[in-house]
């Protein structure tokens, strides 16, 4: 399993990266649509649907919203996004969405009364994962494109750096050192020494960047912005693991031979991405 859980990690990850920093604008909308469709798929599973008719129904109607968004948005980076009503709403709706789904996750197994039973409120909760997230990271892509084709893709990889780094924090503090169980209803696999493990892991790299680069003048900024999405990244996670109890579900899918489904790869990038593209919308100033 570890095996090929390294080869599928060394095909994806340059695979993602090429496709981040090298795809023209329309292209990357494309690909990126896509892998999140693939997620809507594997959503539609947490939902009761169990037919692949009424799957591809949720998927193509997720794909319409993408679509209509996409018309109706001008993803325009020299304006402000305070002024782009349909990208500042989704925006929005992803940072109060998450803000309910940390409630929901440590409330767990109580909070599942007001939805689990519901699968128009599971699909809801969908939509509220997958779009903003997609949303964020057209929005983040497309920064300083006129000026560098690598502006935006940098800033994604900086988010895609910080996931990476929680993860491999985490992993490598609560492997051998993980005790205290963090939320054993919702992943028993997660401890409180593997989460700090991770935001120390963060902290540190943020740390070494901040030094590299000379930016003593705005590292609290820096430093708070890393802890939020860092906690939320662990919640993105634990949310996951709370659709898929419910539905029963050891992985959301098979798309990624040894890891799972799409969902179980991005889980962590659809909670922090929303809040990551308001940090850069409105303290950019400060942030760069």
């Amino acid at each position: 399993m570890f095996k090929q859980r390294l080869i599928t990690a060394l095909i994806l990850a340059p695979l993602a990266l090429a496709a981040v920093f090298y795809l023209p604008l329309y292209l990357f909308a494309a690909v990126l649509s896509a892998a999140f469709l693939l997620g809507a798929w594997e959503w539609s599973g947490f939902c009761g649907l169990t037919n692949k008719r009424s799957r591809a129904l949720y998927v193509v109607f997720t794909a319409a919203l993408m679509a209509l968004f996409y018309a109706v948005t001008p993803l325009d980076p020299n304006q402000l996004v305070l002024h782009n009503l349909p990208l500042f709403s989704i925006l929005m709706l992803g940072a109060a969405w998450w803000l309910l789904a940390i409630v929901l996750v440590l409330t767990f197994p109580a909070s599942q009364r007001l939805w689990a039973s519901s699968d128009w409120r599971r699909a809801l909760m969908g939509w509220c994962t997958l779009l903003p997230a997609w949303a964020a990271l057209l929005y983040i892509r497309g920064l300083g494109y006129e000026q560098s084709s690598f502006y935006g893709a940098w800033l994604i990889f900086a988010l895609l750096g910080l996931v990476w780094a929680a993860d491999i924090g985490g992993y490598l503090v609560g492997k051998p050192f993980g005790k205290t169980k963090l939320l054993p209803k919702v992943s028993p696999g997660k401890t409180l020494e593997g989460m700090l493990g991770g935001l120390g892991f963060v902290l540190l790299v943020l740390t070494a960047l901040l030094v590299w680069r000379d930016w003593p003048g705005v590292s609290w900024h820096w430093y708070l912005a890393a802890i939020a999405l860092t906690v939320l990244s662990v919640f993105g996670d634990l949310s996951e693991s709370m659709f898929k109890r419910v539905a029963g579900k050891k992985d959301s899918g098979a798309f990624l031979p040894g890891h799972g489904g799409i969902l179980d790869r991005i889980d962590s990038l659809t909670a922090t991405a929303p809040l990551y593209a308001l940090l850069l919308a409105f303290l950019g100033k400060q942030f760069l």
